[in-house]
Formats: C-alpha cells, sequence, structure tokens
C-alpha cells in the first residue's frame, strides 16, 4: 500500500524472522512481489478499448478465446501485463506432470539458478579505489569509537 501511495523505497527484501534471517529463495518472490507493486503503481488506463467489453460474448461462449484476439496481443506485448518468472503459464497437466511445483519451490529453484548461472563483473581500478578509501575512512571511524 505505501508503493500505492506513492513511496519509492522498499525495505526488507529477502528478510525473514523480522529480519534476524535472509533467504535467497524469499528475495526472488519479494524481486517479483515488488515489480508487480511497481507495476501496479504506474496505473492501467480504462476505456473502451481497453476494457473490450465485446470480446467477452464470443469468448464466454466458447467460440473464441482471449490468446487469439488482436486486442489481447495488443495489449500483452504493451506490456500492460506483467510476465513474472515464477507464475504458473503452463496447463494443469504440465504442473502436475511437473511435480505441482508452487511459488516457494520455484522461487527456490531460481535462487539457485542465479547463484550456480550469475557473473559478476570486475569492478574497474578506479572503483576498487575508491571502495578501498572508503573502507579504510570507515576503519579509522569505528577506531575512534
Amino acid at each position: 500500500m505505501p508503493a500505492l501511495a506513492g513511496a519509492d523505497e522498499l525495505s526488507g527484501i529477502g528478510e525473514m524472522e523480522a529480519g534476524v534471517s535472509g533467504s535467497f529463495a524469499q528475495m526472488v518472490a519479494d524481486n517479483e512481489f515488488a515489480a508487480s507493486i511497481l507495476r501496479l503503481r504506474k496505473g492501467f488506463e480504462v476505456n473502451d478499448d481497453s476494457l473490450a467489453v465485446e470480446l467477452f460474448n464470443p469468448v464466454m461462449d466458447g467460440s473464441h478465446n482471449f490468446l487469439g484476439q488482436k486486442h489481447t496481443m495488443k495489449y500483452l506485448k504493451s506490456g500492460e501485463v506483467l510476465m513474472t518468472k515464477l507464475a504458473e503459464r503452463g496447463t494443469w497437466e504440465s504442473w502436475e506432470k511437473d511435480g505441482r511445483p508452487d511459488l516457494a519451490s520455484r522461487a527456490q529453484a531460481e535462487a539457485e539458478k542465479i547463484l550456480r548461472e550469475h557473473q559478476v563483473a570486475p569492478l574497474e581500478e578506479n572503483q576498487e579505489r575508491e571502495l578501498d578509501k572508503i573502507l579504510s575512512a570507515a576503519e579509522e571511524e569505528m577506531r575512534k569509537k
């Protein structure tokens, strides 16, 4: 709710037990939740085109489906729909065949993939020097206390 009221800072990503511990899987899930919140914060245009009421009857009577409509593709391609990594996008049968994974198990798998595959670009020399200066200054400040 704070984000919808204009707050632009999110904290606690990955935290568990009121910040006592953390979880990489929780970070992945929180990242998706934050993306959804930020997408909602952009708002939605509501007009005759976005509502497309005329498409409902043919879909509801079974003669058409939403994915076969140019209107649906237009809004999917425009970024109107947030395509998250953790949501189930397959059929019920494929979900059952895959062991019925829930959000937590998908987040765990994604966290493991990131930890296994992500490559961090090395810092440039001037960045390393600047960090060394900051650390030295912080260490000096801590010694004074």
